[in-house]
């Protein structure tokens, strides 16, 4: 079977079972087998594969119509022009979050050494973003999650950041305390924000990621409040905040910004015009 019929026959299985972008999931799992990039395995489409390969990309495709993300089939996620390494347990890295990693570099770009936390920190794909683009930032992310800090710690080690990205295992500022490490000039998250009660009406895909990495209890604001109640201890006068937010959530996060001591609070909209990004300086 060539490149040219194997991607047919995914696209036909994908397209069955109700698979949302079934042409470029097949592109990715295929690329992913024979370890070429997408614009290879289009233009030499006529490469036929041995039966090892071909047995292969069925039995990743039986996992693609299960609804299991493609980023846990193949083990990687692009962000912000990095390979990340991504597994279940962990949230997939989105396109839009890298409005955050926009932002904080725009708030750094004048510090001759920035000091940022970064709180639910994932894969690590924010901390390890910042430090790649920024030669002389330091990270200390945190996160409650094993797994996640074990995929944060391999993608901090892909890119040789293990200087300059520190990992914290613990819940929200509680490592930061226990340590005594303060002094931030930038305090960054994408925590939790979907409410309860819409998780269950959540796409098959996304019901396949952790919830602990989704829910932002009944209102979806639970974290939000959390981080800004202690954030006085850790971020700088005139410092900057930056967290990612639900698409309806602006208002009353930069509401509560504004009610803890944050001004010149704004919020940033994403590739769909979606509020998406709330920054503030920490005035108090």
């Amino acid at each position: 079977m060539t490149v040219r019929e194997a991607l047919i026959l995914g696209r036909k299985k994908l397209r069955k079972v109700g698979i949302p972008n079934p042409s470029l999931d097949a592109e990715l799992i295929l690329s992913h087998i024979l370890a070429i990039d997408r614009f290879k395995l289009l233009v030499d489409d006529e490469i036929k594969l041995t039966q090892e390969q071909l047995n292969n990309y069925k039995d990743l495709l039986q996992q693609r119509c299960k609804f299991i993300p493609v980023a846990y089939i193949t083990g990687r996620k692009e962000f912000y022009g990095l390979d990340f390494y991504i597994k279940p347990g962990v949230l997939i890295p989105r396109p839009e979050t890298e409005f955050v990693v926009d932002e904080a570099l725009k708030a750094i770009a004048t510090n001759k050494n920035p000091l940022i936390a970064d709180l639910c920190c994932g894969s690590g794909a924010i901390s390890v973003a910042l430090a790649f683009n920024n030669k002389r930032a330091k990270v200390y992310a945190s996160d409650i999650s094993d797994v996640a800090c074990e995929v944060a710690r391999i993608n901090v080690n892909l890119f040789g950041l293990e200087n300059r990205v520190f990992l914290l295992f613990g819940d929200l500022w509680s490592p930061f305390k226990e340590r005594n490490i303060r002094g931030f000039d930038v305090v960054v998250s994408n925590p939790p924000y979907i409410p309860e009660h819409e998780l269950n009406k959540l796409p098959n895909d996304v019901k396949n990621e952790p919830q602990v990495a989704l829910n932002g209890g009944v209102d979806g604001l639970d974290f939000y409040r959390k981080i800004v109640t202690d954030v006085s201890e850790f971020l700088k006068p005139g410092g900057t905040i930056i967290f990612e937010i639900g698409w309806d959530q602006g208002a009353k996060v930069k509401a509560l910004l504004k009610d803890t001591g944050f001004c010149n609070v704004n919020i940033v909209k994403d590739y769909a015009g979606f509020d998406r990004v709330v920054t503030g300086i920490y005035c108090k």
